[in-house]
Protein backbone atom coordinates (compact mmCIF):
# COMPACT_ATOMS: atom_id res chain seq x y z
CA UNK A 1 0.00 0.00 0.00
CA UNK A 2 1.31 2.99 -1.02
CA UNK A 3 1.51 5.81 1.24
CA UNK A 4 0.30 9.66 0.27
CA UNK A 5 2.68 11.97 -0.34
CA UNK A 6 3.62 14.57 2.24
CA UNK A 7 1.40 17.80 1.65
CA UNK A 8 3.10 20.97 1.19
CA UNK A 9 4.33 23.49 3.93
CA UNK A 10 1.59 25.69 4.67
CA UNK A 11 2.77 29.68 3.53
CA UNK A 12 3.00 30.03 7.48
CA UNK A 13 5.37 27.09 7.93
CA UNK A 14 7.52 28.17 5.40
CA UNK A 15 7.80 32.15 6.65
CA UNK A 16 8.48 30.60 10.11
CA UNK A 17 11.13 28.10 9.47
CA UNK A 18 13.00 31.22 6.62
CA UNK A 19 12.92 33.16 10.48
CA UNK A 20 14.56 30.52 12.15
CA UNK A 21 17.01 29.72 9.29
CA UNK A 22 17.96 33.83 10.08
CA UNK A 23 18.76 32.99 13.34
CA UNK A 24 15.57 33.56 15.11
CA UNK A 25 14.27 30.88 17.80
CA UNK A 26 10.97 29.16 16.57
CA UNK A 27 9.53 29.45 20.26
CA UNK A 28 9.92 33.36 19.84
CA UNK A 29 7.75 33.36 16.87
CA UNK A 30 4.25 33.89 15.88
CA UNK A 31 2.86 33.36 11.95
CA UNK A 32 -0.54 33.13 11.77
CA UNK A 33 -2.96 34.50 9.12
CA UNK A 34 -5.06 37.52 10.18
CA UNK A 35 -8.78 38.17 9.13
CA UNK A 36 -8.59 41.40 10.07
CA UNK A 37 -5.32 42.60 8.00
CA UNK A 38 -6.06 40.31 5.32
CA UNK A 39 -2.43 38.81 5.37
CA UNK A 40 -0.43 36.57 7.67
CA UNK A 41 0.99 38.64 10.61
CA UNK A 42 4.69 37.58 11.94
CA UNK A 43 5.11 38.61 15.66
CA UNK A 44 8.49 38.55 17.19
CA UNK A 45 9.11 38.16 20.59
CA UNK A 46 12.16 39.64 22.81
CA UNK A 47 12.75 35.62 23.46
CA UNK A 48 13.14 35.35 19.49
CA UNK A 49 16.43 36.83 19.76
CA UNK A 50 15.96 39.65 17.16
CA UNK A 51 18.43 42.24 16.77
CA UNK A 52 18.79 45.29 14.14
CA UNK A 53 21.53 42.63 12.78
CA UNK A 54 18.34 40.38 11.39
CA UNK A 55 16.44 43.24 10.16
CA UNK A 56 17.33 42.29 6.31
CA UNK A 57 16.92 38.35 7.24
CA UNK A 58 13.86 39.21 8.69
CA UNK A 59 12.36 41.72 5.56
CA UNK A 60 13.14 39.03 3.02
CA UNK A 61 11.61 36.01 4.44
CA UNK A 62 8.53 37.78 5.25
CA UNK A 63 8.38 39.19 1.47
CA UNK A 64 5.22 41.52 1.64
CA UNK A 65 3.21 40.07 4.94
CA UNK A 66 3.22 42.29 8.24
CA UNK A 67 5.81 41.82 10.48
CA UNK A 68 5.46 42.96 14.34
CA UNK A 69 7.83 42.98 17.20
CA UNK A 70 6.15 43.09 21.08
CA UNK A 71 8.96 45.17 21.74
CA UNK A 72 8.15 48.60 20.98
CA UNK A 73 11.96 50.39 20.62
CA UNK A 74 12.37 46.82 17.99
CA UNK A 75 9.40 47.69 16.00
CA UNK A 76 10.41 51.02 15.46
CA UNK A 77 14.01 50.19 14.82
CA UNK A 78 12.75 47.66 12.11
CA UNK A 79 9.72 50.25 10.77
CA UNK A 80 12.95 52.92 10.13
CA UNK A 81 14.91 49.98 8.26
CA UNK A 82 11.78 49.07 6.12
CA UNK A 83 11.08 53.03 5.30
CA UNK A 84 14.79 53.46 4.33
CA UNK A 85 14.85 50.23 1.95
CA UNK A 86 11.06 51.96 0.50
CA UNK A 87 12.71 55.39 0.50
CA UNK A 88 14.70 55.41 -2.84
CA UNK A 89 11.60 54.04 -5.02
CA UNK A 90 8.72 55.94 -3.07
CA UNK A 91 11.15 59.30 -4.05
CA UNK A 92 11.22 58.50 -7.44
CA UNK A 93 7.53 58.28 -7.77
CA UNK A 94 6.53 61.01 -5.80
CA UNK A 95 9.24 62.76 -7.92
CA UNK A 96 7.34 61.58 -10.70
CA UNK A 97 3.77 62.82 -9.90
CA UNK A 98 5.69 65.97 -9.22
CA UNK A 99 6.78 66.49 -12.46
CA UNK A 100 3.48 65.12 -14.05
CA UNK A 101 2.06 68.25 -12.53
CA UNK A 102 4.36 70.98 -13.27
CA UNK A 103 5.36 71.12 -9.56
CA UNK A 104 9.17 69.93 -9.35
CA UNK A 105 11.31 72.64 -10.83
CA UNK A 106 11.56 75.68 -8.20
CA UNK A 107 10.81 73.20 -5.30
CA UNK A 108 11.37 75.08 -2.15
CA UNK A 109 14.32 73.64 0.09
CA UNK A 110 14.04 72.92 3.11
CA UNK A 111 17.24 74.28 4.15
CA UNK A 112 16.22 77.73 2.50
CA UNK A 113 13.90 78.18 5.78
CA UNK A 114 14.92 78.96 9.21
CA UNK A 115 11.93 77.81 10.54
CA UNK A 116 9.78 74.53 9.87
CA UNK A 117 6.34 76.93 9.76
CA UNK A 118 8.39 78.46 7.17
CA UNK A 119 8.51 75.89 5.52
CA UNK A 120 5.31 74.46 5.48
CA UNK A 121 3.96 77.68 4.09
CA UNK A 122 6.81 77.99 1.29
CA UNK A 123 4.86 73.99 0.29
CA UNK A 124 1.51 75.52 0.10
CA UNK A 125 2.48 78.40 -1.84
CA UNK A 126 4.17 75.81 -4.21
CA UNK A 127 0.92 73.84 -4.48
CA UNK A 128 -1.06 77.15 -4.73
CA UNK A 129 -2.40 76.67 -2.01
CA UNK A 130 -3.55 80.14 0.63
CA UNK A 131 -0.56 80.05 3.01
CA UNK A 132 -1.86 78.62 6.36
CA UNK A 133 -5.05 77.09 4.69
CA UNK A 134 -3.95 73.52 5.49
CA UNK A 135 -0.52 73.16 6.94
CA UNK A 136 -0.09 73.39 10.66
CA UNK A 137 3.31 72.36 12.18
CA UNK A 138 2.95 70.43 15.23
CA UNK A 139 6.38 69.68 16.65
CA UNK A 140 8.99 68.30 14.38
CA UNK A 141 6.48 67.47 11.64
CA UNK A 142 3.73 68.95 9.10
CA UNK A 143 -0.29 68.42 9.60
CA UNK A 144 -2.69 68.20 6.91
CA UNK A 145 -5.47 70.10 8.57
CA UNK A 146 -7.72 71.57 6.22
CA UNK A 147 -10.94 73.63 6.92
CA UNK A 148 -13.33 71.31 9.18
CA UNK A 149 -16.54 72.41 7.42
CA UNK A 150 -18.55 69.67 4.75
CA UNK A 151 -18.53 72.52 1.86
CA UNK A 152 -14.43 72.89 2.04
CA UNK A 153 -14.45 68.99 0.77
CA UNK A 154 -17.22 69.60 -1.89
CA UNK A 155 -13.81 69.96 -4.05
CA UNK A 156 -11.12 68.30 -2.06
CA UNK A 157 -9.18 66.62 -4.31
CA UNK A 158 -9.30 69.46 -6.79
CA UNK A 159 -8.07 71.61 -3.55
CA UNK A 160 -5.76 69.52 -2.51
CA UNK A 161 -4.38 66.82 -4.50
CA UNK A 162 -1.35 69.15 -5.64
CA UNK A 163 -0.97 70.07 -1.90
CA UNK A 164 -0.25 66.17 -0.37
CA UNK A 165 1.66 65.26 -3.19
CA UNK A 166 4.11 68.79 -2.47
CA UNK A 167 3.90 67.56 1.45
CA UNK A 168 4.55 64.08 0.65
CA UNK A 169 8.03 64.50 -1.58
CA UNK A 170 9.13 67.07 0.73
CA UNK A 171 8.52 64.06 3.82
CA UNK A 172 10.15 61.84 2.08
CA UNK A 173 13.16 63.89 0.49
CA UNK A 174 13.96 66.26 3.81
CA UNK A 175 12.67 63.62 6.49
CA UNK A 176 10.03 65.93 7.48
CA UNK A 177 7.61 64.58 9.57
CA UNK A 178 3.89 64.44 8.15
CA UNK A 179 0.32 63.43 9.13
CA UNK A 180 -3.55 63.92 8.38
CA UNK A 181 -5.97 65.02 11.13
CA UNK A 182 -8.78 63.05 10.03
CA UNK A 183 -12.11 63.92 9.17
CA UNK A 184 -14.61 62.49 11.06
CA UNK A 185 -15.79 65.40 12.81
CA UNK A 186 -17.04 66.83 9.90
CA UNK A 187 -21.13 66.80 10.14
CA UNK A 188 -22.64 65.38 6.46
Amino acid sequence: MDTPPEPPPSPEQIIEQRLVDCGLDAHGLSVRYEDGLQSLEIVIASSAGATSKHFACIKEAAEHEIVTFEDGGMYSAYSKFTTELARPEMLAGSEKALKEAGLYEGFPEREAFETLEEYAVALEKHAGANPGSALRVSGDGILFDPPRDAASYADFEDRYSNLIAVVAYASIRDRVGFGFIGNGAIAE
